[in-house]
């Protein structure tokens, strides 16, 4: 009949219905973990200024919190390291886009359940620019200040039979070992911390494009048809 409007219905679309809500669900639990990630940032960021500016706290008193569950990552100690042999343990590491080697080494000190710290010293300077260990023997740490640090995956312990499991990455050492720069990393520390937590609005905006997509497809499926000339 002319002037009859049309009233035809297509079948809810389901399948499109559950995709979207599973895209929607994946987006703003990611936006939520991207908020989470950033609280965690601002408290590492926190951890990290107060650690520049905080006296060094005797290593064996941290390592017996670290053993009962504290957390110690970042936290500055001093450690009088027990005489040892020299050492000539060292990892390769890049520096400035140059292959440079890292001296390690075993720091004994009496702190249960632990029988030491493994030391990272720094860049050994005349190894700059080469693409094979040193084979020179350091002398064993003496006093040292650092940073407490994860572990290195591929780092033993340096001889050690119980070593802690964090780096003791040093600032300064007293004697200084011959040809190292002590290096840290605190700055590297913050800068690995850049974009952390900050992809949540780009997250909780793609759920939010997926919902109006999904209610745009719908309007267009079931909106009036009008008047029907033929009918």
């Amino acid at each position: 009949m002319k002037g009859r409007v049309r009233t035809e219905r297509a079948g809810f679309p389901w399948v499109l219905t559950l995709a979207t809500a599973i895209v929607v669900a994946i987006c703003a639990g990611l936006g939520v973990w991207q908020l989470q990630r950033a609280q965690w940032k601002r408290d590492q960021l926190a951890r990290i200024a107060a650690m520049r500016t905080a006296p060094p706290a005797p290593l064996a008193p941290v390592l017996a919190r670290a053993a009962r569950g504290e957390n110690v990552d970042l936290i500055r100690v001093v450690a009088q390291c027990l005489p040892g042999p020299p050492q000539r343990l060292f990892r390769m590491s890049v520096d400035n886009g140059q292959w440079i080697a890292r001296p390690l080494a075993a720091c004994a000190v009496a702190a249960p359940p632990y029988d030491g710290i493994v030391v990272d010293r720094g860049l050994y300077e005349p190894s700059r620019g080469e693409v094979s260990l040193p084979t020179t023997a350091l002398p064993s740490p003496g006093r040292v200040v650092g940073v407490l640090r994860p572990p290195v995956r591929g780092v033993g312990g340096a001889g050690l039979a119980h070593p802690a499991p964090w780096i003791l990455a040093v600032e300064r050492e007293s004697p200084a070992p011959p040809d190292v720069t002590p290096a840290p990393g605190e700055a590297g520390a913050s800068d690995n911390l850049q974009y952390v937590g900050e992809y949540a609005p780009t997250w909780f905006g793609l759920a939010g494009v997926a919902a109006c997509v999904y209610a745009a497809m719908l309007w267009r499926r079931y909106r009036p048809r009008g008047l029907d000339p033929h009918r």
